[in-house]
Protein backbone atom coordinates (compact mmCIF):
# COMPACT_ATOMS: atom_id res chain seq x y z
CA UNK A 1 0.00 0.00 0.00
CA UNK A 2 2.81 2.47 0.62
CA UNK A 3 6.61 3.11 -0.20
CA UNK A 4 8.88 4.56 1.83
CA UNK A 5 10.18 7.97 0.92
CA UNK A 6 13.31 10.08 2.16
CA UNK A 7 12.71 13.57 3.88
CA UNK A 8 15.80 13.30 5.56
CA UNK A 9 18.63 11.23 7.12
CA UNK A 10 16.42 10.46 10.16
CA UNK A 11 12.39 11.32 8.36
CA UNK A 12 10.90 9.17 5.72
CA UNK A 13 7.39 9.78 4.16
CA UNK A 14 5.56 7.21 2.75
CA UNK A 15 3.38 7.78 -0.70
CA UNK A 16 0.51 6.42 -1.38
CA UNK A 17 0.12 3.83 -3.75
CA UNK A 18 -3.18 2.32 -6.06
CA UNK A 19 -3.93 5.44 -7.80
CA UNK A 20 -6.65 3.84 -9.46
CA UNK A 21 -8.52 3.18 -6.04
CA UNK A 22 -9.56 7.09 -5.74
CA UNK A 23 -7.34 9.70 -8.04
CA UNK A 24 -4.34 9.71 -6.03
CA UNK A 25 -1.06 8.98 -7.26
CA UNK A 26 2.21 8.11 -5.61
CA UNK A 27 4.43 11.25 -4.43
CA UNK A 28 8.25 10.06 -6.38
CA UNK A 29 10.16 12.41 -4.66
CA UNK A 30 9.94 14.81 -1.26
CA UNK A 31 12.30 17.72 -0.01
CA UNK A 32 13.32 17.82 3.52
CA UNK A 33 10.70 20.32 5.62
CA UNK A 34 11.22 20.15 8.90
CA UNK A 35 7.43 21.38 9.59
CA UNK A 36 6.49 17.74 7.82
CA UNK A 37 8.67 15.67 9.70
CA UNK A 38 5.98 14.33 12.13
CA UNK A 39 3.68 13.81 8.62
CA UNK A 40 3.11 10.21 7.86
CA UNK A 41 1.88 10.45 3.57
CA UNK A 42 2.31 12.60 0.70
CA UNK A 43 -0.15 12.01 -1.84
CA UNK A 44 -0.51 14.09 -5.39
CA UNK A 45 -4.20 15.14 -5.58
CA UNK A 46 -6.18 14.31 -8.85
CA UNK A 47 -9.94 15.55 -9.56
CA UNK A 48 -11.90 18.54 -8.84
CA UNK A 49 -13.79 18.20 -5.73
CA UNK A 50 -11.32 20.29 -3.65
CA UNK A 51 -10.97 22.70 -6.19
CA UNK A 52 -10.14 25.86 -5.45
CA UNK A 53 -8.46 24.53 -2.26
CA UNK A 54 -6.72 21.64 -3.44
CA UNK A 55 -6.45 21.68 -7.49
CA UNK A 56 -5.20 18.50 -9.12
CA UNK A 57 -1.74 17.99 -9.09
CA UNK A 58 -0.83 19.51 -5.78
CA UNK A 59 0.70 17.37 -2.84
CA UNK A 60 -1.19 17.16 -0.02
CA UNK A 61 0.70 16.01 3.55
CA UNK A 62 -0.76 14.53 6.07
CA UNK A 63 -0.38 13.30 9.22
CA UNK A 64 -2.09 10.11 10.59
CA UNK A 65 -4.55 10.46 13.60
CA UNK A 66 -4.67 7.09 15.28
CA UNK A 67 -7.64 8.06 17.92
CA UNK A 68 -11.00 8.79 15.57
CA UNK A 69 -12.35 9.90 18.71
CA UNK A 70 -10.81 13.44 18.73
CA UNK A 71 -10.88 14.47 14.55
CA UNK A 72 -10.28 18.01 14.47
CA UNK A 73 -13.90 18.81 12.58
CA UNK A 74 -14.00 21.03 10.02
CA UNK A 75 -10.45 20.95 8.72
CA UNK A 76 -9.41 18.80 5.18
CA UNK A 77 -8.64 15.11 5.96
CA UNK A 78 -7.09 12.24 3.73
CA UNK A 79 -10.01 9.44 4.55
CA UNK A 80 -8.86 5.73 3.66
CA UNK A 81 -11.94 3.70 3.14
CA UNK A 82 -11.95 0.37 1.90
CA UNK A 83 -12.30 0.67 -1.61
CA UNK A 84 -10.95 4.32 -2.02
CA UNK A 85 -9.22 7.38 -0.35
CA UNK A 86 -10.75 10.81 -0.13
CA UNK A 87 -9.78 14.08 0.41
CA UNK A 88 -12.68 16.11 1.79
CA UNK A 89 -13.50 18.45 4.87
CA UNK A 90 -14.49 15.95 7.90
CA UNK A 91 -17.58 16.65 10.06
CA UNK A 92 -19.36 15.37 12.47
CA UNK A 93 -22.75 13.67 11.36
CA UNK A 94 -25.85 15.69 12.42
CA UNK A 95 -27.79 13.32 13.95
CA UNK A 96 -25.66 10.47 14.28
CA UNK A 97 -22.76 9.97 16.28
CA UNK A 98 -21.71 6.34 14.35
CA UNK A 99 -21.23 8.54 11.17
CA UNK A 100 -19.56 11.07 9.48
CA UNK A 101 -20.01 14.07 6.83
CA UNK A 102 -17.47 14.20 4.48
CA UNK A 103 -17.47 17.40 1.99
CA UNK A 104 -16.12 19.01 -0.68
CA UNK A 105 -14.84 22.40 -1.04
CA UNK A 106 -16.61 22.69 -4.78
CA UNK A 107 -20.20 22.49 -4.74
CA UNK A 108 -21.06 20.31 -7.52
CA UNK A 109 -20.02 17.59 -5.26
CA UNK A 110 -22.51 16.01 -2.82
CA UNK A 111 -21.51 15.27 0.91
CA UNK A 112 -21.14 11.56 1.91
CA UNK A 113 -22.46 10.09 4.67
CA UNK A 114 -20.01 6.90 5.91
CA UNK A 115 -20.00 4.97 8.98
CA UNK A 116 -17.69 6.24 11.43
CA UNK A 117 -15.87 2.02 11.50
CA UNK A 118 -15.63 2.44 7.73
CA UNK A 119 -12.81 5.05 7.79
CA UNK A 120 -9.67 2.59 7.81
CA UNK A 121 -7.40 5.67 8.11
CA UNK A 122 -7.71 9.40 8.46
CA UNK A 123 -4.86 11.67 7.84
CA UNK A 124 -5.10 15.26 8.97
CA UNK A 125 -3.55 17.60 5.82
CA UNK A 126 -0.67 19.77 7.27
CA UNK A 127 0.15 21.30 3.98
CA UNK A 128 0.41 20.61 0.23
CA UNK A 129 2.64 21.75 -2.46
CA UNK A 130 0.72 23.57 -5.73
CA UNK A 131 1.98 23.35 -9.28
CA UNK A 132 2.71 26.28 -11.07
Amino acid sequence: MSERISLEKKTSLPAVLSAEKAGYEPVANFKSIPHFSDCHVAVRVSGHSMYPKYCNGDIVVCKRIFNHNYIPYGEPHLVVLSDCYVLKFVHPHPTDKTMLLLKSVNEKFEPMEIKRADALEIYMVRGKFELT
